[in-house]
């Protein structure tokens, strides 16, 4: 017996008989955690939590049951796609992990303000960031294309001509905006009335006398500027909240950047022909 117990077989057999059996021991301890779906009492918390917030009442005790449900439902299907494979080669799910990874790399912390001066260098370096656009303020005579006998800009250029009296707010059409404007810069004035009127209006001389007519996609306009006010930056005490608020934007998006570089550069890309 201990001649046997010497030999080499024997002792291949013996070890491959523990290896076997201490695969067989762990793989029944992973299919019993891949099988087991624990659900904490801080996991049933948060699904309140979310639960409360949507529907606007705390959850009842069957609200319960069923978010219970819902969660053990969403687990085993999770486990059995993957098991499955169906994770494999998939682009939603692709972008989705990545887009969790990209949450994480953005919460990666907020980066502290420089001191003031070396702030106040850096809004002078970016100031086209923080200009103020040109605003024009005007009145309007509006003329409807509607129920003319003539043309509508042959009836505007007559009244142009003609000169516009005193009480120029009963002349014309009725305009759902109104007849005065205050204090707009381009972009509102595209919204309003189109982007040719806009063009049209912000290269009108500044001058307090009646102008155009300048056309839109509601008919014909007379204009006359109240208030040009150019384009401005306004001093760096003003606007230090802004100037600190996009600093920090623009800091914490270089650190991101920064972090996603530092993990694509610890992979090898290899494109094939």
């Amino acid at each position: 017996m201990r001649k046997l117990l010497n030999e080499p077989f024997v002792h291949f057999v013996i070890l491959g008989g523990v290896l076997f059996a201490g695969h067989s021991l762990w793989q029944r301890h992973v299919t019993k955690v891949d099988r087991t779906i624990f659900v904490s009492p801080a996991e049933m918390e948060r699904q309140s939590q979310i639960f409360a917030t949507e529907n606007r009442r705390q959850a009842t005790d069957a609200d319960i049951e069923a978010l219970l449900f819902a969660h053990v439902e969403e687990q085993v299907l999770m486990r059995e796609a993957q098991r499955l494979g169906l994770d494999s080669d998939d682009t939603i799910i692709r972008r989705r992990l990545a887009q969790k990874m990209r949450f994480m790399i953005d919460d990666i912390g907020v980066p502290a303000l420089p001191p003031r001066d070396e702030l106040q260098t850096w809004y002078e370096a970016n100031s086209d960031k923080f200009m103020r656009p040109e605003t024009r303020s005007f009145e309007q005579i509006y003329l409807s294309p509607k129920g003319r006998k003539s043309t509508v800009l042959s009836d505007a250029e007559t009244l142009l001509s003609t000169g516009i009296d005193a009480d120029w707010k009963s002349q014309g059409d009725a305009f759902m905006a109104g007849r005065i404007f205050e204090k707009l810069a381009e972009p509102a004035v595209k919204r309003e009335f189109g982007t040719r009127f806009s063009i049209d209006l912000f290269a009108l001389p500044d001058t307090s006398d009646w102008q155009g007519p300048l056309g839109s996609a509601f008919g014909v306009h007379l204009i006359r500027l109240t208030d040009v006010t150019p384009e401005t930056l306004p001093p760096f005490k003003t606007i230090q909240p802004e100037v600190e608020s996009l600093w920090l934007e623009e800091a914490k998006r270089a650190e991101n950047t920064e972090a996603l570089k530092k993990l694509i550069l610890k992979y090898k890309v290899e494109v094939g022909e």
